[in-house]
């Protein structure tokens, strides 16, 4: 049904994602797309509540038998309206209108797959419970979950499960992949700063030497890692910022070291935070200098609920077959705020594959044919997610 029915919305669908990609907007910035989501959801029928968390937009559609005041079982769908702060070099028709910004992880054809899913499921509401499509900022500040939720979006548009996708490169083109627990890392901030007595290079041994410190620092973590983390396990720190001094001959005060640690397990974050204080320490007591260390959680590990697992498998089977479904799908080391919504309700993350480069390089092009495959899956979900017989058995 929904296959014969995207016939006809296919070019609709399409011209909606080329207006966003011309249009592109970064973290909390979002107004323009905002009010187009919202404009699109009013004209289907939803219940529409903006500027939650700053430029988020909720639509909510309700099913046979359910009202406001009887919701029965809600569904939750999330989608990404924020793009990047980046030139765009994909050869594309209808490429980003702005030199600066650019849809470079596809949170624009996200948007357009929730999109296409509340236009049907508008359209066919033979679904028994609640929908709720929730248009979240700031997605890749890692900070537009957080936003929405402080600003009441679970206690005014609680739902019992909550739903997202991504595209991903590199798993074959119309494949779906579903982890089992972990689909994306956690996220912390390392940032560090060295102080020392400066000194002339020609005599070292009358000050300390921060330069010396920090290749020191940098190469005990990388090293300790190793040995602190079970290999099973995942867990990655890459430091991307090393700045100090200011002539070839002179040993300067401070230095300053700015990175990532990446985990698919709590503990293992705990162990290599741990870790990281300990090289602090001994690169203190081996070069005399101090060594100041802030380590900033900035999104949790993304947990796939087994429930809910199971649940996008089935969905996913239905619209594109078993043999393109992967299960227990490998995790990626990159982080999503999903983990502060998924952290909280029921939910799963799931990828969509499709060919081309991957999220964030300049010439990365989402894929309009994989459009109809997440609004499907969306679809499918919210029909049987909501079903009545699902309130006494809700591990079904």
């Amino acid at each position: 049904m929904f296959a014969e029915w995207y016939e006809s919305q296919r070019s609709t669908s399409e011209d909606w994602l080329k207006d966003l990609h011309r249009h592109p907007e970064t973290g909390f910035e979002e107004v323009r797309t905002a009010a187009f989501v919202a404009d699109r959801l009013t004209e289907f029928g939803f219940e529409v509540e903006t500027g939650i968390g700053g430029t988020g937009v909720v639509g909510t559609l309700h099913g046979i038998g359910t009202d406001k005041a009887n919701p029965g079982r809600c569904i939750a769908f999330r989608a990404e309206l924020d793009a990047l702060p980046m030139t765009e070099k994909a050869d594309v028709p209808y490429a980003s209108e702005d030199p600066q910004r650019f849809h470079g992880c596809g949170h624009d054809g996200h948007t357009v797959t929730a999109l296409t899913a509340a236009a049907y499921l508008a359209r066919h509401r033979d679904f028994e419970g609640t929908v709720r499509f929730v248009f979240q900022p700031a997605e890749e500040l890692l900070t537009g979950a957080r936003a929405m939720i402080a600003d009441g979006l679970l206690k005014q548009f609680p739902c019992d499960e909550i739903y997202a996708l991504h595209n991903l490169p590199g798993l074959p083109a119309g494949h779906v992949g579903v982890p089992a627990s972990a689909a994306l890392s956690s996220a912390d901030n390392i940032d560090i700063t060295i102080r020392a007595n400066g000194a002339h290079g020609s005599m070292p041994h009358t000050g300390e030497d921060a330069i010396a410190a920090a290749a020191h620092f940098i190469t005990t973590v990388q090293q300790a890692a190793t040995r602190v983390v079970d290999a099973r396990d995942a867990g990655v720190i890459s430091f991307g910022l090393l700045r100090g001094g200011t002539a070839r001959n002179i040993l300067p005060e401070s230095t300053r070291i700015e990175g990532t640690m990446r985990t698919t397990a709590p503990e293992v974050r705990d162990r290599l935070a741990k870790m990281l204080q300990d090289a602090a320490r001994a690169t203190e007591l081996v070069f005399g200098v101090l060594v100041e260390m802030n380590i900033a959680k900035i999104a949790p590990v993304t947990l796939n609920d087994p429930t809910c697992v199971a649940a996008a498998i089935a969905s996913a089977n239905r619209v594109v077959g078993a043999e393109k479904v992967m299960e227990n799908a490998r995790s990626l080391m990159a982080s999503e705020d999903f983990a502060e919504l998924s952290g909280r309700v029921p939910g799963a993350y799931l990828f969509v594959g499709q060919d081309g480069y991957a999220p964030h390089h300049p010439k990365y092009a989402f894929d309009p044919e994989i459009i109809p495959i997440g609004a499907a899956i969306f679809a499918d979900l919210a029909k049987h997610r909501t079903s009545k017989s699902l309130n006494s058995h809700p591990l079904t």
